[in-house]
């Protein structure tokens, strides 16, 4: 009875997300094209900044933006809020990928009426998707992490991973290539198994916890997902390892700006995701109107040019930022 009352509590949340974003886009989808984005999940920092960069967008460019996406960090829950988007008939369909390997069909039924469906922020680069927007390059993000840990844990040093789903495309993607770092570079480094906490923060604070516990000789803890950003850095401030062990991970200035100032956090690496959500609505417009990306794109609103790769069909945002005390509060997302 329980997984039942579960499976229907998930089934009610994705169809009031649905219904909310219907309602919203009735009184403008008839006369404005319609761009969709579907995070990963609702209702944390990093991906409410990419509505609100959506959200902006939208009125630049004229079109109809739909932001909706699971309660939690489900694939099952985030393949059907897609699979409604295409049934609509929204023009241009963008997902943060949870599970790759689902999306092709998908792709598929959205090619077949005339729909764009790409993905942002986290790829599934054998789906057949239009375009990947991404954030900056895998290897940049997972290279400047790991070297500005070293930085700061030695050359010697064992390193733990609290990530988020473990289906999760991105975050799967840059600890196989931060553990490629490690492997290539750093010979002293003793990189532990990832450990995975879904969407939970409490869960990631119990998982980093554990880790301490295990390894007394811990000397830095990385939290792959957004979400699991803030559980680190209280399992660090609990365990009184601050200056011990140092915390890191893909974190927005406003996630972890307190664990940074009172040293639990050396830094943490990302990018503006209000910029990326900007850019992921653009992108969508331009696949409505059936326009070609350049090498070099100039975006109206942007500060720099979005560079795009013909072979591997991706849209780059930048490099990635590097937040620390000193420049934390610069940032507001």
């Amino acid at each position: 009875m329980r997984k039942l009352r579960t499976i229907l509590l998930r089934t009610a949340c994705v169809t009031a997300a649905l219904v909310i974003a219907c309602a919203s886009g009735r009184a403008k989808a008839d006369d404005l094209p319609s761009v969709a984005f579907v995070p990963q999940l609702t209702g944390i920092p990093y991906f409410n900044a990419m509505q609100a960069g959506g959200e902006k967008a939208a009125k630049a460019f004229g079109v109809h933006f739909i932001y909706t996406g699971p309660v939690d960090a489900n694939p099952v829950d985030q393949l059907q809020i897609v699979q409604n988007l295409v049934n609509q008939g929204v023009q241009a369909i963008a997902v943060s990928i949870l599970d790759a390997s689902s999306l092709a069909p998908v792709v598929a039924q959205a090619k077949a009426k005339g729909l764009k469906l790409f993905t942002s922020d986290s790829d599934a680069p054998k789906s057949g998707r239009a375009v990947y927007v991404a954030q900056a390059t895998d290897d940049g993000l997972a290279d400047t992490l790991i070297d500005e840990l070293v930085k700061r844990t030695g050359p010697k040093a064992t390193i733990g991973i609290v990530s988020g789903d473990a289906t999760s495309s991105n975050l799967n993607t840059w600890i196989r290539l931060m553990q490629a770092r490690v492997k290539e570079k750093y010979p002293g480094i003793r990189l532990l198994a990832p450990q995975f906490a879904g969407g939970s923060a409490d869960r990631a604070d119990q998982l980093a916890s554990d880790l301490m516990t295990a390894h007394p000789d811990l000397k830095g803890l990385i939290a792959v997902a957004s979400s699991t950003c803030p559980g680190v850095g209280q399992a660090i401030e609990t365990a009184g390892k601050i200056g011990a062990v140092i915390g890191t991970g893909y974190c927005s200035p406003n996630t972890v700006r307190s664990y940074i100032k009172s040293g639990a956090f050396g830094f943490s690496v990302l990018w503006d995701p209000a910029a990326l959500g900007y850019l992921t609505v653009w992108t969508g417009k331009q696949l409505i109107d059936n326009k070609p990306f350049a090498a070099s794109n100039t975006v109206p609103g942007m500060d720099h040019p979005i560079s795009y790769d013909a072979k591997t069909g991706i849209l780059l945002l930048g490099s990635p930022s590097v937040f620390t005390k000193d420049n934390v509060d610069q940032f507001n997302f």
